[in-house]
């Protein structure tokens, strides 16, 4: 029998202050459920009423269409773990004495752990990879590898639902996919529920069943994320731009954020941006940002950098998918690029379909604009062409208006001072 926790109209807050109001959803054994929302949107807050720690002014929890309200907390703790963003133990407890505190719920008020709930801490520890830290105090564990040994502590309680507040804010994003996998993994393998608080929309976007995006204590949007991470529910919430895309891989939503500064005037420079295969995404969402006119291409269609003109609308020199670079697409591009104040090249890598970007480049220099180089990668790893790239690459670079930087908040910082 699959349980069911549900959530009907819950009121509740702190003191005389309203934080949630008529929240209501349901989560299955064998789902993992999202909650997301800005700051101060009531997410935390929604699990400490759900577990008890403050009380429900209206509305009621259910499980298995019991209220959670009035059951014992024993009981509670046989349905429930919860895996909070922040943990803090004074005593000097080794890692094993920690997890094995996941067992209280089985044990009685002065007895020793039996052999079922060595197994249970043992399995907990090798599945969140912290039995190494078995026999060391939680004390001199790093911020990472003390959440991971509580993440321990709640597998090894067993219970019907998990509950992370933000439980991989502290961990590297190797561990944040650890440990999500790991929860989902258990869904699917015990039928278990876990309900998960996200800051990282990608995060919540790639492990979630379900999401419920809070606002101001209130349910603005809830169902599948393609229902709820929408262009227009992000740009009510969270105030911003975002692109949404579907990862070719496995088929789960991503999504990139598109913070729209709002300047006190735009600038008059055009800047041209050549580049390609995710090198000028985020450059060109800076320079927009910053107020100037931005221009960029030749970019084939489909590709990431291409995605991202798209998306914030601007004038863009297009080529067919996988297609080298047209007469009609260069002339296209020197246009823009005649066009422009400033022009930027990233560190695209170079082929025989795009060299024709790499002279573009060059032309720009030799025509006496100013020409700014995003090189991160180093030149010789990115070019496939041979002599033939670098040759040009060489007469570019050894232009006095053409200026290298390897890294973006840098060419920013100067474009800011006029120092470009």
């Amino acid at each position: 029998m699959v349980g069911i926790l549900e959530v009907k109209e819950l009121t509740t807050g702190y003191g005389e202050k309203e934080v949630l109001k008529n929240i209501s959803f349901d989560l299955k054994d064998g789902e993992v459920l999202g909650i997301i929302g800005p700051n101060g949107s009531g997410k935390s807050t929604l699990i400490k009423a759900i577990t008890g720690v403050i009380p429900i002014w209206s509305g009621e929890v259910n499980y298995d269409k019991k209220n959670i309200d009035e059951l014992h907390r024993r009981e509670r703790a046989h349905i429930i773990g919860v895996v909070p963003q922040d943990t803090f133990i004074n005593f000097p407890f080794t890692s094993w004495e920690v997890v094995m505190m996941g067992r209280n719920p089985y044990l009685g008020r002065f007895e020793n752990p039996k052999k079922e709930d060595d197994l249970a801490v043992k399995k907990a520890m090798e599945a969140t990879k912290t039995l190494r830290f078995k026999d060391q105090s939680v004390r001199e564990l790093s911020g990472g590898e003390l959440q991971r040994v509580v993440v321990a502590r709640a597998l090894a309680q067993e219970p019907n639902l998990i509950f992370l507040d933000e439980a991989t804010s502290h961990l590297d994003i190797g561990h944040k996919l650890e440990i999500m996998d790991l929860m989902k993994d258990r869904v699917k393998q015990r039928d278990v529920g876990v309900l998960s608080i996200h800051h990282n929309l990608n995060l919540a976007a790639r492990y979630c069943d379900k999401i419920v995006l809070l606002d101001e204590g209130k349910v603005h949007a809830k169902g599948s994320p393609k229902e709820v991470l929408t262009r227009a529910h992000l740009r009510a919430v969270y105030g911003i731009e975002a692109e949404v895309d579907k990862n070719p891989r496995d088929g789960s939503l991503y999504v990139t954020p598109i913070k729209r500064k709002v300047m006190k005037e735009d600038k008059e420079e055009v800047v041209h941006v050549v580049c390609g295969g995710g090198t000028g995404g985020t450059l060109l969402k800076e320079l927009v940002e910053h107020g100037y006119e931005v221009t960029t291409g030749v970019l084939n269609v489909m590709d990431s950098d291409q995605k991202m003109a798209d998306f914030l609308d601007l004038r863009c020199v297009t080529e067919a998918p996988f297609s080298s670079i047209s007469e009609k697409t260069k002339s296209e591009n020197l246009k823009l690029i005649k066009e422009a104040d400033l022009v930027m090249g990233t560190d695209f890598a170079i082929g025989p379909g795009n060299l024709d970007n790499l002279k573009d480049l060059l032309y720009a220099a030799e025509s006496g604009k100013k020409v700014v180089l995003l090189e991160r990668t180093g030149f010789q790893k990115r070019n496939h062409v041979g002599s033939k790239g670098d040759k040009i690459y060489r007469e570019l670079t050894a232009k006095s208006d053409v200026k290298i930087f390897t890294g973006i908040e840098e060419i920013m910082r100067k474009l800011d001072e006029g120092n470009i």
